[in-house]
């Protein structure tokens, strides 16, 4: 329930509030449009070595995301960090997120905000579509 009621929040969040770079609801409306299965997944992590790799990585493995996204057909991408973050890890992020779906058509949409009180670690927000059930 907590994974469901942050990945609400964060849409919500995302479409609502001034960003880095601003996602809104066209954005959602088009990646859902991709149709099939959506999964949504929810990442942190305040390693400051490996923080993309590690939030990438406890996103793909959220309790809602039970499948493969090998082969998805859309994602919508979320990266939340401090005054620390970066827009070379917010890319990374949208990056190695696309090339573990492995297919060169998938839409992908991402956008970053940066928020005081992410200070020291990073979060990834995961609406992908498309999932071969």
């Amino acid at each position: 329930d907590e994974v469901l009621a942050t990945m609400v929040k964060g849409i919500t969040e995302t479409i609502s509030l001034p960003s880095l770079i601003n996602l809104d609801f066209a954005d959602v409306r088009t990646i859902l449009s991709t149709g099939g299965v959506a999964i949504v997944g929810v990442g942190e992590s305040g390693d400051k070595n490996n923080r993309v790799e590690d939030a990438i990585e406890d996103a793909l493995n959220s309790p809602l995301l039970d499948v493969s996204v090998d082969g998805a057909k859309g994602a919508l991408i979320h990266i939340c960090g401090g005054n620390d973050m970066t827009l070379a890890e917010a890319n990374s992020v949208a990056k190695k997120i696309s090339e573990k779906m492995d297919v060169n058509n998938a839409m992908v949409i991402w956008g970053a905000r940066v928020n005081d009180e992410f200070d020291g670690y990073l979060r990834v927000m995961l609406l992908i579509t498309g999932i071969k059930s």
